[in-house]
């Protein structure tokens, strides 16, 4: 799209950030995977080699699904950096390990976007039950790869069936507790809680705190430590039921962190040198598990509890408004019909009169009246194609659907508004996915849809002057059975907390604007079977995404 807008001043500056934010990922990744390595490998099950708790596992993974396709291959870069490097001097069997953890990271990411595309979310349970089974089935083939480098190795001589049973629930553990919490932290970077939220889920999270610190100062005895421990679940149902996922995600790894650290370097109950060491482990392995998966499964479980509400509660507000708005509609039409039918019924008026004064000549002029008849047919016909028009708004005519290809369509609407996109000096970033399936759909109520999302990024941008006007127009698949497409701007962008309303029916922030352009798309996306978001932060630009079934 060279000719649309200015793309020249601005693309070199863009790659160059792109680069930038990229090697610094990469470098943060490295750092974070080459710590959390170290305080894995402080415990090693031999004479496997294998660490008891993998953490990176779960970094890699969490920051991969968060973070999503374009920051892919930094991510990577950094964990093979963080992993393989300081290795080297291991042999070729520490780098052929490091390059099966960087697969397995893909593996857990590949899935969830192919099964869940790009809006995973921690607030809907099968999603959390999809990520515990992509976790499981990425253990499992990167141990394979793990198992044979280790078997091969000339330092190690344990069985690679033995070494394989180790690392899947090692890795499996990693990711289960680090991933939610870094998609969670994610998800509320992008959306942050309100106040009250975070001061509420605050308190709690100070208490699991102030409780594991209790728990790990105890002496080993069992009773001692079960009695202070049970208090911890009361404050991780707590975190499930009043705040978001990421709430509880982090409780689950405050609680588990601990029974990690206090496992490694011998510490409390999980240390207790009258246990053998398979018996400690297994035992904090155990409690990890009930831990993090019941935090997750409970948050998830009243996540899509208040998402139930407060679809219910807009279901009754929509009801409510359009009870209220019935007879408003009614004086809308009268009035509408009335402002259609006063040009004609006036030119009516002036033809009759024009007619009398023919007729009352000497001789009469009929050629003029003849004329003026004429006229006056022409309005009778103005004031049934009114009629005709009015009755098209009310009838429900059968949609024509056909096979669609969406960055086909998307393109014909750029065109159509490239030169309002040129008067607007709106630079166009166009970045659509190859070989993307085609959806069943109306043609012409999709054009609309997508002329209304790029025409209101346009006139969002008018008033921006401190920084460059882009429109990026982007398509990909999303997940095994949709496409979407979102618009985003430069704009001022759109306070979040009115993100769901700006689709209500006469909500506009245009002063001149009807409030109907994002209702209408909304209900296009519905009829067909699609879903329409809008994300903010209210400073730096909207982004407007609709998905559509395949």
């Amino acid at each position: 799209m060279a000719g649309i807008g200015k793309i020249h001043p601005f693309a070199a500056d863009e790659v160059a950030r792109r680069w930038a934010g990229g090697f610094a990922l990469a470098v943060a990744v490295a750092v974070a995977y080459f710590l959390a390595a170290r305080l894995s490998l402080r415990l090693l099950m031999q004479p496997e080699g294998v660490a008891v708790f993998w953490l990176p596992a779960g970094i890699t993974s969490g920051m991969l699904i968060a973070l999503g396709a374009r920051a892919r291959w930094a991510i990577v870069a950094g964990a093979v950096v963080g992993d393989v490097l300081p290795s080297l001097l291991d042999g070729w069997a520490a780098v052929a390990v490091g390059l099966c953890n960087a697969a397995e990271a893909l593996i857990v990411a590949g899935l969830i976007q192919y099964f869940f595309g790009t809006t995973f979310t921690l607030g809907r349970l099968r999603e959390v039950l999809g990520l515990l089974g992509a976790a499981v089935v990425a253990t499992v083939i990167s141990g394979l790869g793990a198992a044979v480098a280790y078997k091969l190795s000339a330092s190690l001589s344990a069985p690679m069936l033995t070494t394989w049973l180790h690392w899947v629930p090692s890795d499996a553990l990693g990711i289960i507790l680090l991933a939610p919490l870094i998609i969670g932290l994610a998800a509320a970077a992008r959306e942050p809680p309100p106040r009250n939220e975070l001061l509420e889920g605050s308190v709690p999270l100070v208490l699991l705190v102030v409780m594991t610190g209790i728990i790990i100062s105890l002496p080993p005895e069992p009773w001692e430590t079960v009695v202070p421990g049970a208090l911890v679940f009361p404050m991780l149902v707590w975190l499930a039921v009043r705040c978001r996922p990421v709430f509880a995600a982090a409780g689950a790894f405050m609680v588990s962190f601990a029974i990690v650290w206090t496992t490694i370097f011998g510490i409390g109950h999980f240390g207790d040198p009258r246990l053998s060491v398979e018996a400690r482990i297994l035992q904090a392995q155990a409690i990890i598990t009930v831990v993090t998966l019941g935090s997750f499964v409970l948050a998830a479980l009243f996540a899509e509890r208040r998402e139930s509400e407060r679809r219910l509660a807009r279901a009754n507000a929509m009801l409510e408004h359009e009870r209220v708005n019935k007879l408003m509609n009614i004086d809308a039409v009268m009035a509408a019909i009335a402002h259609e039918l006063a040009q004609p019924l006036t030119a009516i008026s002036v033809s009759i009169d024009t007619a009398s004064r023919f007729l009352g000549r000497t001789p009469p002029d009929l050629d003029e009246v003849q004329a003026t008849l004429t006229r006056m047919k022409g309005a009778v016909q103005w004031i049934s194609d009114v009629f005709d028009s009015i009755r098209s708004l009310f009838r429900r005519p059968p949609q024509l659907q056909e096979r669609i290809e969406l960055n086909q369509i998307a393109l014909q609407v750029l065109d159509s508004l490239s030169r309002e996109l040129r008067d607007h000096e709106v630079t166009v970033v166009t970045e659509l996915a190859s070989a993307l399936p085609a959806v069943n759909a109306d043609r012409r109520q999709l054009q609309q849809a997508i002329f209304i999302l790029i025409n209101n990024a346009i006139e969002a941008m008018d008033a921006v002057t401190e920084r460059p006007r882009i429109l990026r127009l982007r398509t990909e698949s999303s997940g095994a059975g949709a496409v979407a497409l979102s618009v985003q701007d430069t704009g001022p962008g759109i306070d979040p907390t009115q993100i769901e309303k700006i689709f209500d029916a006469f909500v506009t922030t245009k002063a001149q604007g009807m409030g109907l352009g994002l209702a209408i798309c909304r209900m296009i996306m519905e009829r067909h079977g699609g879903e329409l978001s809008a994300s903010s932060d209210g400073k730096s630009g909207a982004m407007f995404q609709f998905v559509l079934p395949i």
